[in-house]
């Protein structure tokens, strides 16, 4: 085919689609119109017909670290809600509650993410909760749940082993060094133990022989996933054939462990789970007596240790980088935790510490670890506010519709949080803060819901009284300020650099 011809082809298919997505725009007017709805603020593109150029400036921002930077001027220059093209596609942006509260929880049937994932990711985790919507999700919703009852998350003393190994190997002089990279080797081991049965052996230093390889394939399949999302349409420039080499090993080491617990579901199959061995009480083991089927358990506990990576650890160490950036803080946190003693650490003495309570909830709501989000409208349906010259009328979303919301920026909103939103005060929610559940949403809102939200604001409450019952002082050695670097989760860009100094 010669070069004329591939020009005229392309000719042919940009006045196709641009013919295209006239028919689209003058039919949501119409549709607009007939329900009472108008649109919000345009976002200023230089690219007007896909929206390339919206793309190509978020992409340079998540390379520099600017991804939530970005938001933010987004919201400041448009607005609550606006609205933006996503290779020719309509995009709502919005922080409003409202609007928040009908796509997660009022009108949660209209919007869905299997249409944006599935098909992006079903090469790596399958099918299950992070990828469907509808029946397939409820499947694995009700699979998981069990796992994660209260009676299967508070036993700390695997928790507490692990914490010591990391103790041996951490400086202790107060010299300076970076604590971000040893919670996440914690977390590792903890997660993996809680999903399979047995840590990954990032801190003992002596993993299984079957996990040879594993980190490194998952997170280049994490990272693909990420990437091909990224892509949208274009995925197709992305090289798969490492990343499916990545899938492959990933699928690897995870059917050793459903092989195991589909041979215990053999043997024990009536048995109660809680008359297991501690060490069979894992999420996997609880998932198997529920089903026999291999590649449904493959699915999901890749896709909760896709949802459990750097999930907490990320938390710990930005409540850690904020305790040692504000001493007043740390001092009143640190009387409190000595003034219980030698008292058992479970959730009851835990949940009792008010102030260590506030310390995580405001470290959650400044530094987000799920930071953004998003639906798509799986029919035509109606957003209740943001449109109209006054951003008070309904907008019409018609089906395939994206919308995108950043907790980020809802959680640093001056009309929620007041002047001083932008300050670590966790004094604020000792009883003058009362924001609903669409205002602040740091395990999201409505029917998907974070399962695991107990477990992981216990377990960072059990190891930062740990490290204030070791350490007097966590002194910060890093004047930046926490900057977040997105993937599916937001951790700190800069680690957390600090120095401890041992309590006598």
């Amino acid at each position: 085919m010669t070069i004329p011809m591939l020009l005229k082809l392309f000719a042919t298919a940009v006045t196709l689609f641009v013919g295209s997505r006239v028919y689209l725009y003058q039919s949501r007017q119409l549709n607009a119109r007939k329900h009472g709805c108008q649109s919000a603020p345009r976002y200023k593109h230089k690219d007007p017909v896909f929206g390339l150029d919206l793309f190509l400036r978020t992409g340079d921002a998540m390379t520099k670290n600017r991804f939530l930077v970005e938001h933010q001027q987004r919201y400041d220059t448009y607005g609550r809600t606006f609205e933006a093209l996503n290779f020719g596609s309509l995009v709502v942006y919005s922080v409003h509650p409202e609007n928040i509260k009908a796509v997660w929880s009022k009108n949660a049937a209209d919007w869905g993410v299997q249409p944006m994932r599935l098909h992006v990711m079903k090469p790596f985790c399958g099918v299950g909760f992070l990828t469907t919507d509808g029946s397939e999700w409820k499947l694995s919703h009700s699979l998981m749940k069990p796992g994660f009852h209260k009676s299967n998350i508070n036993d700390f003393e695997p928790l507490e082993e692990h914490f010591q190994l990391m103790l041996e190997k951490i400086p202790k002089d107060g010299s300076t060094f970076d604590l971000q990279p040893w919670i996440l080797k914690l977390y590792l081991d903890l997660n993996t133990l809680f999903l399979f049965g047995e840590p990954i052996g990032m801190l003992s230093q002596s993993p299984s022989p079957h996990a040879e390889g594993f980190l490194t394939a998952f997170q280049e399949g994490f990272n693909g996933c990420g990437m091909r999302f990224a892509l949208g349409p274009l995925k197709f420039l992305f090289p798969s054939k490492g990343w499916l080499k990545a899938c492959k090993r990933t699928h690897e080491f995870a059917n050793v462990y459903v092989d195991r617990a589909l041979e215990y579901r053999k043997e024990h199959l009536t048995d109660a789970m809680d008359e297991a061995p501690a060490k069979k009480r894992t999420l996997l083991y609880h998932m198997a007596q529920q089903t026999s089927d291999k590649t449904v358990l493959r699915d999901q506990i890749v896709q909760a240790m896709m949802a459990a990576t750097e999930t907490t650890a990320s938390l710990i160490s930005s409540v850690v980088h904020a305790l040692s950036q504000n001493g007043d803080v740390f001092a009143t946190l640190r009387a409190e935790i000595l003034a219980i003693g030698s008292v058992e650490l479970d959730f009851d003495s835990l949940s009792r510490l008010e102030y260590l309570q506030n310390v995580i909830t405001e470290t959650l709501r400044l530094y987000p670890v799920f930071p953004q989000n998003n639906r798509m409208a799986l029919r035509d349906t109606v957003l209740p506010t943001g449109g109209g010259p006054d951003g008070t009328a309904p907008i019409f979303a018609p089906a395939g519709t994206l919308f995108d919301t950043c907790f980020a920026t809802l959680h640093r909103d001056k009309k929620i949080w007041g002047p001083d939103a932008d300050v670590f005060r966790p004094d604020r929610w000792a009883g003058e803060c009362h924001p609903s559940a669409f205002e602040f949403m740091p395990f999201g809102a409505g029917p998907r819901q974070c399962l695991a939200q107990q477990k992981a604001t216990m377990e960072t409450s059990y190891v930062i009284t740990r490290l204030l019952q070791e350490f007097k002082e966590i002194k910060s050695r890093d004047e930046r300020p926490w900057q977040a670097q997105v993937a599916l989760t937001a951790k700190n860009a800069n680690g957390c650099l600090v120095s401890l100094t041992r309590a006598t």
